[in-house]
């Protein structure tokens, strides 16, 4: 099955950022096979109706994380090895925070609001 991804430009996170964040998420959910290759660069840039330098800077930010390994002539494929889990949750843990700022400042709800409900949020479900 071929990787697909789409792209939401109000979420108020970089393109080069959501690109990485599919890719990351379709490897640990098993939609991207450990062997399946990746677009190449130009080919997702034109699936995705976007320069080529974004596709460029998401699978070079990838590869230096370890999660895909670019292979001259053959193309670019998930790396054999992913990083321990808890160094890929705190990277999801920050997507997270990232977008839950991004989407509270969208409707003038400032990081100490959010973070207040949070924690009365957390206290709710424990009781």
């Amino acid at each position: 099955m071929p990787f697909v991804l789409e792209l939401d430009y109000d979420r108020g996170i970089p393109v080069y950022r959501q690109i990485y964040e599919a890719v990351v998420q379709a490897l640990s959910t098993g939609r991207l096979a450990k062997d399946e290759q990746l677009p190449t660069i130009h080919e997702l840039a034109a699936r995705l109706d976007i320069n080529p330098n974004t596709v460029a800077r998401a699978y070079r930010d990838l590869e230096h994380d370890g999660h895909i390994v670019a292979k001259r002539g053959r193309g670019t494929f998930p790396a054999p090895q992913t990083k321990p889990p808890e160094l890929d949750r705190e990277s999801i843990l920050n997507d997270i925070y990232t977008r839950a700022i991004a989407d509270g400042a969208r409707h003038a709800i400032g990081a100490r609001e959010i973070i207040r409900y949070f924690r009365k949020a957390l206290h709710d479900d424990q009781t």
